[in-house]
């Protein structure tokens, strides 16, 4: 009779699956004794023999549908990107190693001025996915003509910038088609699911108009969510086995855009807000990736330990500075407050440890830990005071903390600015 205990041997108050019955499991392991030959390595894979076994190293997954298969010696498999096929190791003392891949970081966005087009920087993409570009950056706006070759052009206006791209998802490190049959023998599994890409840097406002909104900074990207460790099958086998699943982190939020900078006639930009540690494309914040998802199965018929731990999430991406005054701000302005710092991103959450099955004997000490909540980003520096009637931005606020098992630290407000130094001439 299976029997489903925490590491301090006290019971659980969790849902048990029934061990499978002994023709059931005769069954899923006797299929190894048909196979008295590893098959063909799959061309993505390479296999080099060092006595007592193979390594076998396949650096783009196992593909739904291949076979990657074992010796009767002590192997080695080291799996680079998400196991969608079979891993059948046959006998010996294995040890089997899979990463999910990560997910592409967001592309910075496009600077902004009126004068042209901006853009929001390139989506990291599907997990695994390239990194996305940056966006395209604004035009400079031409004053208007001087009228003479000694005068100086009119100020240009500015415009706000382009969002970063967000952080591709992670991959799973084994998919709901894959299955790992790590065969009789004391056998040693590590999975781990795909890194969240980073959010992508915001752009920087252009100088500064007569609308502050204008020429603020761009908000940074949202982190990618990590990948599950598994979605699949895994049977450890009946010998005394160390089981170790992890999902992957999610991605840091990416920083603020700088607001623009001040003109003599018109206050600078705020900074953008930092993006949020967690949810990509897809939704405003998420969470690491799970360590046993929902269609996830663990097997262990021998003794040994499964440990369990969801991952973490992202940090948010710090608020973007204020833009700094003009040293010939004029004490004119309608608005003598420099550009605030952006806000903080919030943290994502931490991946739960477990949402899938687990089936082990009494044997197995099962430890299951949900992954740690990401640390809110810290508020950007106000801007810096210049010139006459310039005063100092306000400091941006302070990401608000993940909610998780274990909560991030939030970040701090940003410094404000120093008061303009002719101001302060005139103060003495």
């Amino acid at each position: 009779m299976s029997d489903l205990r925490d590491s301090s041997g006290s019971r659980r108050r969790r849902p048990r699956w029934p061990l499978p019955s002994a023709g059931m499991l005769a069954v899923t392991f006797s299929l190894v004794s048909f196979h008295p030959a590893h098959a063909a390595t799959p061309p993505t894979c390479t296999r080099e023999s060092h006595g007592s076994g193979d390594t076998i190293t396949c650096n783009r997954g196992v593909p739904a549908g291949q076979v990657v298969e074992g010796t009767a010696g002590d192997d080695t498999f080291i799996i680079n990107g998400a196991v969608a096929g079979t891993v059948r190791a046959l006998g010996g003392d294995d040890t089997i190693v899979i990463n999910g891949r990560a997910g592409g970081d967001g592309g910075r966005g496009g600077n902004g001025y009126l004068g042209g087009d901006r853009s929001g920087g390139r989506d990291g993409g599907a997990p695994g996915g390239a990194h996305g570009k940056d966006g395209k950056n604004g035009a400079d706006a031409p004053g208007a003509a001087p009228a003479s070759r000694s005068a100086q052009p009119t100020p240009r206006s500015g415009g706000s910038a382009g969002r970063g791209g967000t952080g591709g998802f992670g991959a799973a490190g084994v998919t709901s088609t894959g299955v790992i049959d790590a065969g009789p023998g004391d056998n040693t599994i590590r999975i781990t699911g795909g890194r969240g890409g980073s959010g992508g840097r915001g752009g920087d406002g252009g100088p500064g108009s007569p609308n502050p909104a204008d020429s603020r900074g761009g908000n940074g990207g949202n982190g990618g969510d990590g990948g599950a460790g598994n979605l699949g099958r895994i049977y450890a086998g009946d010998g005394h086995n160390e089981i170790t699943v992890v999902g992957g982190d999610s991605g840091a939020g990416g920083t603020g855009g700088t607001g623009g900078q001040g003109t003599p006639t018109s206050r600078s930009g705020t900074g953008g807000s930092g993006g949020n540690g967690g949810g990509g494309i897809r939704a405003a914040n998420g969470r690491g990736g799970d360590g046993n998802g929902p269609t996830g199965t663990i097997i262990n018929d021998g003794s040994g330990f499964i440990s369990i731990r969801g991952g973490n999430g992202g940090s948010g991406g710090q608020g973007g500075s204020g833009g700094s005054g003009s040293p010939a701000a004029l004490s004119s302005r309608d608005d003598d407050q420099e550009g605030s710092g952006g806000t903080g991103g919030t943290g994502g959450t931490g991946g739960v440890a477990s949402t899938g099955n687990i089936v082990a004997k009494s044997e197995t000490r099962i430890d299951l830990t949900d992954g740690t909540g990401g640390a809110g980003g810290t508020g950007g520096t106000g801007g810096t005071g210049r010139g006459i009637g310039s005063t100092a931005g306000m400091p941006g606020l302070r990401g608000m903390n993940a909610i998780g098992a274990t909560p991030g630290v939030g970040g701090n407000g940003g410094d404000g600015g120093h008061i303009g130094v002719a101001d302060a001439r005139r103060d003495d």
